[in-house]
């Protein structure tokens, strides 16, 4: 019997809440070195990532080198009452600060910057499968978005290892990552076999 996408989440997101801080920050780094060296990375001149909180990889490391590497930086500013987000530019991690529900956000006076201008698009997720599908937090921030723009961006998923699985439920509104990085490997979606 195949698992829903509810029980998939909680026993993904329990295994990552078990990390302890030093397995978060070694893997983390990893995987931010990993980023810096892609051919993405490297072409881009506008990265939009998520700022993280909680559990999630943490993107620090990768945002302080991006900006020192001359990079724009933008992290989600989102709208709770229609769950939306936008990108906004922020130039150092002092400026984040905890929104009501504690995700680092930047002040209200920060600006946005245009979606068609981001050449990356740094996406998290509880889960993720070989092919790029994902599953989120079930707030559905990520899914509008990308819909709106995804053809203006390499869309990569940032993701510990164990948050791979093989396969995930796909739905209609889904729009799959083209690239997974893990701290172990780097999976181009498009070229898994279905």
């Amino acid at each position: 019997m195949a698992q829903t996408k509810d029980g998939l989440r909680n026993e993904i997101l329990q295994k990552r809440d078990s990390l302890s801080a030093d397995e978060r920050d070694t893997k983390s780094t990893i995987i931010s070195i990993q980023l810096l060296s892609s051919e993405e990375f490297k072409r881009s001149s506008k990265i939009f990532t998520y700022a993280s909180y909680g559990s999630e990889v943490s993107t620090s490391y990768l945002i302080q080198k991006a900006l020192l590497l001359g990079k724009e930086i933008c992290v989600p500013r989102v709208n709770f009452k229609d769950s939306s987000m936008h990108p906004v530019k922020i130039s150092s991690l002092e400026s984040l600060k905890p929104n009501k529900v504690g995700i680092p956000e930047p002040g209200f006076f920060s600006s946005k910057i245009n979606p068609m201008k981001i050449d990356v698009v740094l996406v998290p997720a509880a889960v993720f499968d070989l092919h790029g599908h994902r599953i989120g937090s079930g707030k559905g921030f990520y899914d509008r978005y990308l819909s709106a723009y995804k053809n203006h961006a390499a869309i990569i998923g940032v993701a510990y290892d164990f948050q791979v699985v093989e396969d995930i439920p796909e739905e209609p509104h889904d729009v799959k990552v083209h690239k997974i990085i893990t701290e172990k490997r780097i999976i181009n979606c498009h070229e898994q076999k279905t």
